[in-house]
Formats: C-alpha cells, structure tokens, sequence
C-alpha cells in the first residue's frame, strides 16, 4: 500500500523544484545560450540566421511585429522555437547602413527572464566592457563592446520598465558587415 504522506510530499518537494530559483537559473543558462549561438557567436549573420530558421520551422514574424529599427535594407524574423530556445522567443535579424557603414543586426527577445542573472552571466561568459546606459521613464539600455567570432560587436541589452513586462530583455548585437 502506498503511504500517502510520503507521496504528498513528494509531490510538494516535485512543485517546490519546479518553482526554485535553480529552474528560473536554468531558463537563464537557456536564454543566455540562445543568444551566444545565433547572435554573438559567429556575430550577428543575416544569411546563416536566415537559413537556420527554415531548417529549424522557426515562424515568420509580420512586419508589424518588429520594433523600430529606422530603415534597414533587409529584416526577418521568427517566433524561435526547439529544446534550445526559451518559451516564446523572438528572433530578428537586419542588414542596415549606420552613418555611411553596412552593418549587420542579431536581436532577441527573450520572456520570463531574471535581467540581472542574465547580465551577470552574460558578464561571465564574454569579455564585454559596459560602454553606456541610459534609463529613461519607459526603458533602460545599456550598451556594451565586446569581441565574439572574431568580430568587434555591440551588444544592446534593453528591458521596459513596465511591472507588465518587468520579465522581458532584448538582447542586440551589432557588427560591421
């Protein structure tokens, strides 16, 4: 015969697991990844992303579902899907010229996240030197130079302040292309 108190408390020790920090960590390691491997690793590439979105079924995004991003000659992007991507990422890639300069953008929108781990992580994993930040009622931003793939890159990490959407981050990198 089963003893119930025991299996009550598995179940409770199973909820109180999957509730822990160590299971928000992890989805932290995972969002953290994702960025590094489609955006920062190889830099940001528009052609490679691309391609990997079609062989992975990633979902295009409308055109109404990307932020402003001024005019950029070319732009996708995907709801990110698979067991190396977070639940409900976004992925957006562009080509651009900024101040007479072809560049090249890897952007990822990342949900249910803790910011302060995924910076602190993102600090341990790359060489990254914080060159600004600017907060403002709506948003703060902060920018950071680093090399990844053998590229200079910019990294824009970006969060609304908004109690809504207090769990979100936007991860950038921007390269010369």
């Amino acid at each position: 015969m089963i003893d119930m108190s025991k299996t009550l408390f598995a179940l409770a020790l199973a909820g109180v697991c999957l509730t822990s920090t160590l299971v928000y960590a992890d989805n932290v390691d995972l969002a953290l990844e994702a960025f590094h491997g489609t955006c920062l690793a190889h830099g940001p590439d528009f052609e490679r992303t691309v391609a990997a979105a079609g062989k992975l079924g990633w979902a295009p995004l409308s055109g109404d579902d990307f932020p402003s991003v001024g005019s950029p000659d070319a732009i996708q992007g995907w709801v990110a899907t698979g067991d190396d991507m977070p639940a409900k990422a976004m992925i957006a890639v562009a080509k651009a010229t900024l101040n007479g300069k072809a560049v090249q953008t890897c952007s990822i929108t990342l949900f249910n996240i803790d910011r302060a781990a995924f910076e602190e992580r993102f600090f341990a994993r790359t060489d990254a030197v914080k060159i600004g930040e600017e907060r403002n009622v709506t948003q703060v931003s902060k920018l950071y130079i680093l090399i990844a793939g053998n590229r200079k890159q910019l990294v824009h990490l970006t969060w609304p302040r908004s109690r809504i959407t207090s769990n979100m981050i936007i991860a950038s990198s921007i390269a010369d292309d």
